[in-house]
């Protein structure tokens, strides 16, 4: 199973990415992707921008994208010279969902897990995937229900995929940690 990050969900929208500031007297922008991944963008030819503050959005046509390091440059019809560029600092970039590349199967984008209840191998019910962590080694499934928080790493010997509903996430958790949740040590008589 993989997971990616694309950004938060906002309804049918997408947030993937900030405004940084402008780039050039031109009006473009330079971006930073929520994903890290600055070749998303390629893909996306009609954006949002959304002001962090009264919510007030403008939609966009992309004229050229290109990665600059970790960022990426923008162009957008309409948004010409530096000035107009500047006013949209600090502004939310957001797609709408239906963009978002068709993903193969066993493969999901983060948005769409969160809020899934997950049942675990033995049946148990461990409550709702409430986030992902991104660590250098695996993503890893933040699952919170009455018996506490679970920590799942993302490998395939712990995330077993959607049952076949498609409404629930499968796993196995690693032994022991349910019962470390549970106030004990595994292996503990007490």
């Amino acid at each position: 199973m993989k997971i990616i990050d694309v950004g938060v969900a906002h309804g049918g929208q997408i947030a993937v990415g900030k405004v940084a500031k402008a780039h050039g007297i031109k009006g473009e922008l330079k971006v930073y992707p929520f994903s890290g991944r600055p070749d998303d963008f390629r893909g996306y030819r009609l954006l949002t921008l959304v002001e962090p503050v009264q919510g007030l959005a403008r939609a966009y046509e992309v004229e050229q994208c290109r990665p600059l390091g970790n960022l990426v440059l923008l162009q957008l019809a309409g948004l010409s010279g530096r000035s107009a560029a500047e006013g949209l600092r600090g502004w939310e970039v957001r797609i709408d969902r239906e963009f978002l590349p068709v993903l193969g199967a066993a493969t999901f984008y983060w948005h769409d897990l969160v809020g899934l209840p997950v049942l675990s191998d033995t049946g148990q019910e461990l409550g709702l995937v409430t986030s992902i962590l991104v660590t250098p080694a695996h993503d890893i499934l933040v699952i919170t229900g009455a018996g506490g928080e679970y920590l799942i790493p993302v490998v395939a010997e712990c995330v077993v995929g959607l049952a076949p509903d498609g409404k629930v996430l499968l796993v196995t958790p690693p032994p022991g940690l349910l019962e470390m949740n549970a106030g004990g040590m595994p292996g503990d008589a007490s």
